[in-house]
């Protein structure tokens, strides 16, 4: 596996992006590398622990990967702002431009397998190949993301956040880390030795900004030559299921056939899939299935016969390996056609 680190031009700023290579990458037949894009959530960045595992799993599918930081964010320059989901957009497609033009530094020509957004990212990825379709990737896997712009989450604001928003038209969202450590002595927002992460202005026409931004338009993706899969966990306090159902409806709708949207909740799992291993075990199993789709007609019944592996997690005590056992079974809805 190679690590390249570099830089893309994006409206007047600099995006950072860590290329993650596999030591044999899966191509394409004319030799380009496979390989997905990573678009990050609300204030985090290419370091965000789900990147890292999900950059993880994708080399262990022998798949390339380019994670990013959006304007503003991470080690991008620029600056960013709470509703700029097009801008987003904007940068998703600056960084697949590039790969598709220039293509991996140090490794070479690539081919767009995929795009996968998590949470606000994932919000910003479907106006992408909303905006730019003629560079819609095959793949787009949508993790967590919110569909309900307009429906704010009820405990991200204080009371003196309202207070100062309704006063003056704006606020200073302050982020605190939220797990102490022997080291930092952080500890949740509200303590005396909280540790600040990050400051945040939220304006009033952010808010607006935000409200106004209409994610039906995913009903006029180019579902003919792509595939959606969405993902969410059942324990997740940030974005309600009924966001990543609403998606699965609307797309289903529009899609020539049902196998083109694909929507899971994983058991267990939160916003930020940090908890237990075997949830990237489950999102690795799911994943690949959704690669599988992708394959061309005349590949499909090679492929069906992989569609039976199951996965298996075996715990290990005292250094020795335990009985397997099938990890948990992934929710499913049917979504029925209006």
């Amino acid at each position: 596996m190679s690590q390249t680190e570099f830089f893309v031009h994006s409206r007047n700023a600099q995006l950072f992006a860590r290329a993650v290579v596999p030591n044999m990458p899966r191509r394409t037949r004319d030799g380009r590398i496979a390989v997905f894009v990573l678009s990050h959530g609300l204030l985090d960045n290419i370091d965000a622990p789900v990147f890292r595992h999900v950059q993880e799993t994708f080399n262990k599918l022998s798949i390339a990967s380019v994670a990013f930081d959006f304007h503003g964010n991470g080690c991008s320059t620029g600056t960013t702002s709470y509703g700029n989901y097009y801008n987003e957009a904007d940068d998703i497609a600056s960084i697949v431009k590039h790969l598709q033009t220039t293509g991996i530094p140090n490794s070479g020509p690539a081919f767009v397998l995929g795009t996968l957004g998590h949470s606000k990212g994932a919000s910003s990825m479907m106006l992408f190949a909303f905006k730019h379709m003629h560079m819609c990737p095959p793949l787009l896997i949508n993790l967590s993301g919110r569909f309900w712009l307009a429906r704010e989450i009820t405990m991200r604001w204080t009371k003196e956040n309202q207070r100062q928003l309704r006063e003056s038209g704006k606020f200073l969202w302050r982020r605190y880390g939220t797990k102490p450590t022997k080291s930092n002595g952080t500890k949740i927002e509200g303590t005396a030795n909280a540790k600040l992460v990050r400051e945040y202005w939220i304006s009033l026409d952010d808010m607006a900004e935000r409200s106004c931004t209409d994610m039906s338009v995913v009903q006029a993706l180019p579902l003919h030559r792509c595939f959606v899969l969405n993902i969410t966990g059942s324990k997740d306090q940030i974005v309600p299921d009924d966001d990543v159902w609403e998606y699965d409806r609307l797309m289903r709708m529009a899609a020539p056939n049902e196998d083109r949207v694909v929507t899971r909740i994983v058991p267990g799992a939160a916003h930020f899939w940090n908890k237990q291993r075997e949830l990237y075990l489950q999102y690795s199993s799911i994943a690949a299935r959704a690669l599988r789709r992708t394959a061309k007609p005349e590949l499909q019944s090679e492929i069906a016969k992989r569609e039976g592996m199951a996965i298996k997690v075996a715990k290990w005590e005292a250094g020795k390996s335990g009985m397997p056992a099938p990890a948990s079974v992934i929710e499913t809805r049917t979504v029925a056609e209006n």
